[in-house]
């Protein structure tokens, strides 16, 4: 099957019921930060689905990461009765928690591992079809998609940067990308076995690109999402810059050629036909000047240089460190 391609095969239907009874491990992942009214639930909720699971021929494992919470989150879901706790001693950022949690999943044996937001915004019977295409062979990245069976109307702001993402990713990532930015996903073992996250914010467009980069198949399952009645999202006004800025150090990191040496192509174009049709009009007596925007037309070469310069370093860097 082509990377990243969202359709669902239909044609292997015997071989889908027998991979899904492959015993597995699935590691739930929750970050928190300040979650101490809503963890409890949360685990009991993600408890609930245990025998569920164990009917696909899973275990469930909780696995809560503490992120610099300074209230009584680490207390309440240990009286919850969570089955794994890592912490860290400050707050870094949800990026990093989830890059904590995955990690630590991975060393904990896990199959697949499923990311969930700690403020009961998402369901947990939820869970199962969304790791249904990872135990049927069809996709090893699974995204949940929320906007066929959200229950309120998200702020006109948060529409709207949702779909600037949604349209980014499927630039990126050549396919369409109906929701990026969810707080439930799922991966299977072989985007696990490549999982690499630089940044320590938006990691949903992180994974996203560092699967499609690594050749994952990729697909998104609907699921509920509640209004948040506690703690405090971690969107700001900020989140477009510091995304955007992650985003593009993935893209140093994979395919530099294709994003900066473009760039640096298109650049130095519109500097060089710049120069060219102003030196023309200088000559045809149009204007009294050979080049009358020096500054323009030298900083577009020099950003399109100084651009091709970069994606060619660090494609050679990119293929220094392949196997």
């Amino acid at each position: 099957m082509k990377a990243m391609d969202a359709k669902h095969p239909q044609a292997d239907e015997p071989e889908q019921h027998s991979t899904a009874c492959k015993p597995f491990q699935l590691f739930v992942v929750v970050p928190a930060y300040n979650e101490e009214s809503s963890i409890a639930a949360v685990i009991s909720g993600l408890r609930s689905i245990a025998d569920t699971i164990g009917g696909l021929g899973g275990s469930l494992h909780i696995l809560l990461v503490n992120d610099g919470s300074k209230d009584r989150t680490v207390a309440e879901a240990e009286k919850a009765g969570v089955d794994g706790l890592v912490s860290h001693r400050i707050n870094q950022g949800l990026g990093a928690a989830v890059r904590t949690g995955i990690n630590e999943a991975i060393a904990r044996g896990a199959d697949i591992v499923v990311k969930f937001d700690a403020d009961l915004q998402h369901d947990p019977t939820d869970i199962p079809a969304l790791i249904s295409p990872i135990l049927e062979d069809r996709a090893d990245l699974v995204y949940g998609h929320r906007h066929n069976r959200i229950a309120y109307r998200m702020p006109l702001i948060r529409r709207l940067g949702n779909k600037f993402f949604n349209a980014l990713m499927g630039f990126l990532t050549k396919q369409e990308v109906t929701d990026g930015q969810p707080g439930i996903i799922a991966l299977g073992a072989a985007y696990l076995s490549k999982f690499h996250i630089p940044g320590n914010y938006n990691y949903s467009q992180q994974i996203l690109l560092d699967a499609y980069f690594n050749g994952m198949r990729f697909t998104q399952v609907d699921v509920s999402f509640r209004p948040r009645t506690t703690g405090q999202s971690f969107i700001s006004l900020r989140y477009p810059i510091i995304a955007i800025s992650q985003i593009l150090i993935i893209l140093a990191m994979f395919a530099p050629m294709r994003i900066f040496g473009r760039f640096g192509l298109i650049c130095t174009l519109i500097g060089g036909v710049l120069f060219i049709i102003q030196i023309a009009m200088y000559f045809l007596g149009i204007t009294d000047k050979p080049v009358t925007n020096v500054n323009l037309v030298f900083g577009l070469v020099m950003l399109g240089m100084q651009s091709l310069s970069f994606g060619i370093i660090a494609e050679l860097i990119r293929q220094q460190k392949r196997p």
